[in-house]
């Protein structure tokens, strides 16, 4: 059966010592929030994990945007590329202006064409050529874990205990109690190599290819 949120809030409670719900500086609200912090803005960028990495798929046409804005958090992603297709086509990704316009120089006009290079700068995508139609883009990208309430049943049990204890050190640092973070710490750091240790089996069968 697949464990709730609320359960994790008991750990949660039982780890701090902070148990008495009615208290006003740890209630359900507050500690579900420290929670929460730790599952959408922490974790995410503590352990990247296989099962979070996914496509983001738009159409690009003639009349998108041109730079086309990105924003992450709307989409739900903390990063994207550099693989990259469009129309199926592997296409060359940049994030350095100076290399993307030491070829592509702003000044020139570009004929409308399948596009074969795109800078990522500025929470912006710029596309050379311009699209001469609609085309299919997909390109990689890192979701988000996503913030659970009281009642909801996790998703990833694995993540379970490396959430309530990751949670935990937050509040630790957050009021001083660094014999308490310290204490706790090495158990954190355990759940958290057993949480990557499904990407490090994952990764093992990848085999390292040039990018082109």
């Amino acid at each position: 059966m697949a464990k709730t949120a609320q359960e994790l809030l008991t750990i949660l409670r039982n780890v701090t010592g902070r148990v008495d719900r009615s208290d006003p500086l740890f209630t359900d609200e507050i500690m579900l929030g420290y929670l929460n912090d730790f599952i959408v803005q922490l974790s995410t960028q503590d352990v990247r994990l296989y099962k979070n990495r996914t496509w983001w798929e738009f159409t690009l046409g003639t009349s998108s945007a041109d730079p086309l804005p990105v924003d992450l958090d709307a989409l739900g992603y903390s990063t994207i590329g550099p693989t990259a297709y469009v129309a199926g086509f592997r296409v060359f990704w940049f994030q350095s202006p100076a290399q993307f316009y030491s070829r592509f120089p702003e000044t020139q006009v570009y004929d409308p064409q399948r596009p074969t290079d795109v800078l990522y700068y500025n929470n912006e995508l710029t596309f050379r050529a311009p699209p001469d139609q609609d085309y299919d883009v997909k390109i990689e990208a890192y979701a988000y874990e996503m913030a659970v309430n009281a009642e909801s049943p996790l998703a990833n049990d694995y993540l379970f205990r490396y959430l309530a204890y990751g949670a935990a050190l937050d509040i630790f640092s957050d009021y001083g109690e660094f014999d308490m973070l310290n204490s706790v710490f090495p158990v954190f750091q355990r759940y958290r190599a057993l949480v990557y240790a499904r990407t490090y089996q994952q990764q093992q069968y990848e085999r390292s290819n040039p990018e082109f």
